[in-house]
């Protein structure tokens, strides 16, 4: 018999259909019904899986947001050959894929609509560049930036991001012709979780984290700075959902950097400052104003 497991609303693992399960939503009902019910009703993620092949069930309508982050947590830990998903809308249906990061993308395309709930937890507030002190290691950065002419070099970024900068750093590629973000390198320095997601995912899209609402919001910002090739630096207070963990304020100054990488790609350097002294949602309406983005 393969066993099932739920994802609930704070990220929590319980094995489907249980006792214990039932003990807690004080529930008459157990077994494969509590399962159907906890899925259909509560926004719990359902997964069963054998060596080859994994199943998956949800209702993209009513997912509960943490439940979905934690079934992509689950997902970077298996590379399955087969993945059977079972979407309930009015009624089920079921698609068979053969590749993890092509059904993190598919699960993602049907819950995109519904980030728009997420407005107002990512906060940015644009500081002029020439602000920055001589001694801030993200002026170091724009320098390094501004004497390679926007191209790329590794070698000679790498140590100061790792040393002045604590290794807090994303870089990000885009090959030309194409859309997509993808991650390329991370630094060690990455607060958990965020650090613990990011080291699985080199050669993923910057948008497929657990939080997607706040990867796609990352990409957006990306995006922008690639379009405009120039450099942006921001204050940053994003509220950040983590599987099993407390919703998370982040806050930060954030430095992005344009760079053209090898051959027909382009680069967004990202890296940051920890500051907790920044608190975007405390500011009075007309102080914020409209220099204040909220994105999904």
């Amino acid at each position: 018999m393969i066993e099932c497991q739920l994802f609930d609303d704070r990220g929590q693992t319980w094995e489907g259909g249980s006792l214990r399960l039932a003990d807690a939503l004080e529930s008459s009902i157990a077994g494969d019904e509590l399962t159907n019910y906890a899925v259909r009703n509560l926004g719990y993620v359902a997964v069963s899986e054998t060596e080859t092949m994994a199943r998956i069930r949800m209702r993209p309508s009513i997912v509960s947001p943490v439940a979905f982050s934690a079934l992509l947590y689950w997902l970077h830990d298996r590379p399955k050959d087969r993945f059977v998903i079972s979407f309930l809308e009015s009624e089920w249906s079921h698609e068979v894929l053969g590749g993890r990061d092509d059904v993190i993308r598919r699960l993602l395309q049907r819950i995109e609509a519904r980030s728009n709930e997420r407005e107002g937890d990512f906060l940015q507030v644009p500081r002029p560049l020439h602000l920055l002190s001589g001694s801030s290691p993200l002026r170091a950065m724009l320098s390094i930036w501004s004497d390679s002419g926007g191209k790329y070099d590794r070698e000679r970024l790498h140590p100061l991001l790792e040393k002045a900068l604590d290794g807090r750093f994303v870089v990000a590629e885009a090959k030309e012709g194409r859309s997509e973000l993808v991650i390329k390198d991370i630094g060690s320095g990455l607060r958990k979780p965020a650090q613990h997601w990011l080291s699985r995912s080199i050669g993923l899209r910057v948008e497929d984290q657990p939080d997607y609402a706040y990867g796609k919001w990352v990409a957006g910002s990306y995006r922008d700075v690639l379009r405009k090739r120039e450099p942006d630096l921001g204050d940053v207070d994003a509220v950040i959902a983590f599987p099993q963990a407390a919703r998370q304020s982040f806050r930060y100054r954030r430095l992005l950097l344009p760079f053209v990488g090898d051959g027909t790609s382009n680069i967004v350097l990202c890296t940051s400052l920890v500051d907790p002294d920044i608190n975007l949602r405390v500011k009075p309406r007309h102080e914020v104003g409209n220099a204040a983005k909220k994105l999904a």
